[in-house]
């Protein structure tokens, strides 16, 4: 099995950059490349990272994008299409300010056997406490529904299939269609509606660094959730009808009526609730 474990490097989260990497090379299992995709760091801080790389004990490849002044969703598409372009059957996915259990690649790798007809994994995430971000995550996503109004698959915590019939080149490329401010949701929301399984991974974890620098953020704000849902599901509304009802539903709400945190899980975007 060719693996990859795959991340976007960019300068903001420079003073995160080593621990990634040391908890990528603590991996227990250790057959699988490094794919680093720079998006924005030049020449000379390059070749200070490449330093580092070049003690670790496993293999690493750096795709340099950076000249392409691309957007956050543009890395990520080009980071899968590298992915298969060259030849990866599994692309174990992680943000380059976060760390993971040691043996993740170890989980994941099984898991993808046991489970060849899935088109993608994920696992938990945890904060520094060991303490879960997520009260509950199913054990497979087959439907649109159980990610249509929230969102608990993110690039930190999941991988892709690269020999599932979906992720064709030709489908990696109709995500620049859209810019998406949550990409992640996208993505795998693209794949879902397009017949993709998404399987659960036991006993791996993502420990999750969160601040207001993120997306979500550490405090819950509707408004924010209102914008990115109204984005996220006229996206999706040109390639499925249900997302056009989600939108009719979510262009009628009154946010302001909504109080305080009224049907938040444990999800991100989980406030705004237009079916049960």
């Amino acid at each position: 099995m060719k693996t990859a474990f795959a991340t976007v490097i960019y300068k903001q989260a420079r003073e995160y950059l080593d621990d990634f990497l040391k908890s990528v090379d603590e991996q227990t299992d250790k057959d699988f490349d490094l794919l680093l995709v720079n998006d924005n760091y030049n020449s000379n801080e390059l070749e200070e990272i490449q330093t580092i790389l070049e003690s670790l004990t496993i293999n690493y490849k750096i795709l340099d994008i950076s000249q392409q002044k691309l957007s956050i969703a543009g890395t990520r598409i080009e980071m899968l299409g590298c992915a298969k372009d060259l030849g990866y059957d599994l692309v174990i996915l992680g943000d380059a300010d976060d760390t993971f259990s040691v043996d993740r690649v170890a989980k994941y790798k099984k898991t993808f056997e046991e489970n060849k007809d899935a088109a993608f994994f994920y696992n938990k995430l945890i904060f520094d406490n060991g303490k879960d971000v997520f009260k509950v995550m199913p054990k497979r996503i087959d439907s649109i529904k159980a990610i249509s109004q929230c969102n608990f698959v993110g690039l930190t915590s999941s991988a892709i299939n690269m020999n599932s019939e979906i992720i064709t080149q030709e489908f990696i490329d109709s995500l620049k269609e859209s810019d998406s401010p949550v990409f992640d949701w996208y993505l795998f929301s693209r794949i879902v509606l397009a017949g993709g399984t998404g399987i659960y991974v036991e006993d791996a974890a993502s420990i999750y660094r969160i601040s207001d620098n993120n997306m979500v953020g550490v405090s819950r704000d509707v408004k924010k959730e209102y914008d990115v849902k109204k984005v996220h599901y006229s996206n999706l509304a040109k390639k499925d009808k249900y997302f056009e009802g989600l939108l009719e539903k979510l262009e009628r709400l009154d946010i302001n009526r909504l109080g305080e945190n009224p049907n938040h899980q444990g999800y991100w975007w989980s406030d705004i609730q237009m079916e049960e």
